[in-house]
């Protein structure tokens, strides 16, 4: 805390450093998120057909689930994260938004990441606005 002498310590101060604190854990973890994924495609590509499995579960300790999950963060998110600011929409998202945003096709999740506030978003309501935009594009679909 030596750097913090001379600045007042009010709960303002102190709520505007944890959602800094917040803001930057939220980063890491969606970067290293991307980063194990793109390990572990690299590793699946390596492995013999039909011990991927019990190779996750014994050298990495994931799940077929987990392990997924996060191939698929890399996939859609990894190229994109490589050449981020910290303006752009994606760089903010948190491990959870990315997987809940997974559920929209590619040209809807970059549209819905553009017009919806998804950093002031609790899962639950990221869950539903997903969900309902799903409902939306079924219904235009059938409509054409």
């Amino acid at each position: 805390m030596e750097e913090l002498k001379g600045i007042e310590r009010t709960p303002q101060v102190i709520a505007a450093e944890i959602l800094a604190i917040k803001n930057q854990t939220r980063k890491i973890l969606l970067a290293s998120a991307i980063e194990v994924g793109r390990r572990l495609v690299e590793a699946k590509a390596l492995i013999p057909h039909g011990e991927w499995l019990q190779w996750l579960e014994k050298s990495v300790g994931y799940s077929n689930r987990t392990a997924a999950n996060l191939m698929r963060i890399y996939e859609v998110y990894g190229q994109k994260q490589e050449g981020l600011s910290n303006s752009q929409p994606v760089a903010n998202l948190s491990y959870s938004q990315a997987l809940i945003l997974l559920g929209l096709p590619d040209a809807e999740r970059e549209r819905f990441i553009q017009e919806v506030d998804i950093e002031n978003m609790s899962k639950r309501q990221l869950e539903k606005a997903v969900q309902e935009r799903l409902e939306t594009l079924e219904q235009d679909n059938q409509a054409k």
